[in-house]
């Protein structure tokens, strides 16, 4: 699916707009939005190639007014990133390396729709992924002139080095070393303001740097000289960057550090400082984690324990000795580490710990273990004992986790599944991604959800009234068959975009029959009341296409004794494009026994009024995306008109559906236009109760 909300721009190359509608309307059938347009000729590419960034571009493979040599050499004049797919009409070898020779993403065999997709799928996921590296690259710009900013005006002496010599420095750096000036300093080797004691430390980053693998930070005490020869002792931070495009190493001299760096750190303090609550501290070993897993291909494992009640014994035995609980658990926990673990305190409920080049059936053994051995210890604070139990989420560290945040929800997210499932945690979970997102597994979950649906006879209807903008209307009262599921039926229960869904699987044409047998019963009853009753009853492909439909809708009409002109059938224009010729047959045949067509979703097709000129139909319903533009841009008003000029003497009645306020309603009747459907008119009813006269 399309990484953004907007339209698929689509520029199709080609001779006629029945192919260019064919692909346009596959794309829309998988839901895609399609802004599409049809370049005859090199002119035409040309013009619209310099209009605007495309998302995607397709093209014949021997169309002789436009050759693909052309094409891509239009598309690099144009300095245009834009994926292209060739269509061969046939499956050649040869035509598939000729094609991706010229830089074609593939080459695809005209008939075969699913391949198309799964292209179009990978073709756009790459050009959005470089376009937002672009954008990333445009930041990334700023953000080092910033950095810059800041290194010039630091307090902090900072310095930047490659191959052993200062490409940049500082004033600060330049005052600490005895240079008048920063630019006095650039290609010395900062070997020369290091003491001979402590060059020995540094020898490991004087070598050449690579980008793939970043040297661990550094930090220490060390002697520095002066260009006067004076030794001073400084707190060294060592730092890979990235500078001017090439890798470097940042040397800072941070003198708050230097104090504490004297202090020797005891087991004791070590934990204390485990203790602390330092997001900044947490954040830099998850970071740590996953940059290594990027550069040696281990993972890392990232658990997050959680105290279980915390919040319970802080209400009852107040702030303090809640902390001083929680500092026992961090103690604890490390001490049950028989060697030195990454751990940091992320909050006064939550600390982490990171394990390094540790698999998850592993990870998830010790942390078992440790929640086990926690619910079995007595914790002594002050005089009193207490016992206490944790939640353990765990998550992977690699090159699959885009940030911090992303493992930390992760883990989080594990924490509070464990929690609802066992009431209180007391135990380990290990993050386990959804695995059932791809296609083959939603058609199935739409396919399970309508048979079930269908046998609990878990389906609803209901009716949206259709009226008449401009008098002398054909006096019939019109509804549209919505169809919905039942209230009782959970949501969670429902796949995402089932109803949309639903009418692309092989089960659609048996919701067909259930919907237009529950419609019919229920208008046997109505016409009774009002004679002039009709219904607008949706259709899919696979019904309109199916060769014993219409003997089917003959039995059902024969058994409600409605006549065929009680119902108006309706299917959408993308259906109609694609399959022009079931399409067409169709339209004949309610024809013949005095029954009406109408297609949904119109004007969407790059020449819509070629489709009315094979089918025949009564009524044309626009698309929700036009009704929209119309309301918010002249683009779309003109839009609108040029396709409204085009209805004129078609005989075809228009509707304009998702009305939602009355300010439109101007518009709409300049323009000719003969019904309405929406909100505004009223809400879809599970009765067919309008009162048309209010509307006439």
């Amino acid at each position: 699916m399309m990484f953004s909300q907007d339209s698929l721009k689509l520029l199709i190359v080609g001779k006629s707009h029945d192919d260019a509608n064919r692909f346009s309307s596959i794309l829309r059938s998988a839901d895609y939005q399609v802004d599409a347009k049809l370049a005859s000729n090199e002119e035409e590419l040309q013009k619209y190639l310099s209009m605007r960034n495309w998302d995607l571009l397709i093209a014949p493979m021997n169309y002789p007014k436009l050759p693909v040599q052309n094409i891509f050499q239009r598309i690099r004049r144009s300095e245009r990133d834009i994926p292209a797919i060739l269509i061969n009409h046939e499956y050649d070898p040869s035509k598939l390396i000729e094609g991706l020779r010229l830089g074609a993403q593939d080459v695809v065999t005209e008939d075969q729709d699913q391949h198309f997709l799964k292209v179009v799928e990978r073709s756009l996921a790459g050009v959005y992924e470089r376009r937002q590296c672009r954008e990333w690259e445009r930041k990334l710009s700023l953000a080092e002139k910033r950095a810059q900013h800041l290194m010039d005006i630091s307090r902090f002496p900072i310095a930047v080095v490659q191959e052993g010599t200062y490409v940049y420095a500082n004033e600060a750096c330049a005052s600490v070393f005895g240079f008048d000036q920063p630019d006095e300093m650039l290609c010395l080797p900062i070997i020369d303001n290091i003491a001979a004691s402590d060059r020995d430390k540094l020898k490991a980053y004087m070598v050449p740097l690579e980008v793939q693998h970043e040297i661990i930070p550094f930090e220490a005490v060390v002697k520095t000289i002066d260009a006067e020869g004076t030794e001073l002792k400084a707190f060294l931070e060592i730092n890979q960057i990235q500078y001017e495009g090439e890798p470097a190493l940042q040397f800072t001299i941070n003198k708050d550090k230097l104090f504490d760096a004297h202090i020797d750190k005891s087991e004791e303090s070590s934990i204390t400082e485990c203790s602390a609550i330092q997001p900044q501290l947490v954040y830099e070993l998850i970071s740590r984690a996953i940059s290594k897993s990027v550069e040696t291909g281990q993972d890392s494992i990232l658990l997050n324990f959680q105290m279980d009640r915390f919040d319970q014994l802080k209400d009852e035995l107040g702030i303090a000795k809640a902390e001083k609980i929680a500092h026992s658990l961090v103690a604890y926990v490390v001490d049950i580490f028989s060697h030195n673990v990454d751990c940091g305190r992320l909050s006064e409920n939550a600390f982490i710990v990171t394990l390094a080049e540790t698999n998850e059936e592993k990870a998830l053994e010790i942390a078992s273990d440790i929640a086990q051995k926690i619910s079995q210890e007595l914790f002594d604070i002050d005089t009193e004992t207490f016992s206490l139990t944790v939640a353990i989420g765990g998550t992977l560290l690699n090159e699959s986790v885009p940030s911090v945040e992303r493992a930390l929800s992760r883990s989080q997210e594990v924490v509070n599944e464990l929690r609802d499932e066992q009431g209180v945690g007391n135990g380990a979970k290990f993050y386990m991604p959804d695995i059932h997102s791809n296609e083959v597994s939603k058609n199935e979950a739409v396919m399970i959800t309508a048979k079930r649906l269908l046998g609990d006879e878990l389906f609803s209807i209901r009716y949206q009234p259709i009226v008449a903008l401009t008098s002398g209307g054909s006096g019939k009262e019109y509804y549209e068959v919505i169809l919905g599921v039942n209230k009782s039926v959970a949501s969670t229960e429902i796949p995402a975009d089932f109803i949309n869904d639903l009418f692309k699987s092989d089960i659609a044409a048996e919701v067909d029959r259930w919907v237009i047998s529950k419609a019919l019963a229920s208008l046997s009853k109505k016409l009774s009341i009002s004679p002039q009753t009709q219904l607008f009853i949706n259709i899919s492909t696979q019904s309109f296409s199916d060769g014993g439909f219409l003997l089917w809708l003959k039995e059902a009409l024969k058994k409600t004794k409605l006549p065929a002109n009680a119902v108006i059938f309706q299917f959408r224009e993308i259906d109609a494009v694609r399959h022009l010729n079931q399409a067409a047959a169709i339209s004949e045949q309610m024809k013949k026994v005095d029954g009406q067509i109408s297609i949904a979703n119109f004007g969407l097709a790059i020449n819509p009024l070629k489709t009315l000129e094979r089918v025949a139909v009564d009524f044309v319903k626009i698309d929700r995306l036009m009704v929209e533009k119309l309301d918010q841009s002249g683009d779309g008003k003109a839009e609108f008109q040029k396709l409204m000029g085009g209805m004129t003497g078609t005989g075809v009645d228009v509707i304009v559906p998702f009305v939602e306020k009355a300010s439109i309603l101007p518009i709409l009747w300049q323009q000719g236009v003969q019904y309405i459907q929406g909100h505004y008119v009223n809400e879809p009813s599970f009765d067919m109760d309008y009162d048309f006269s209010e509307s006439s």
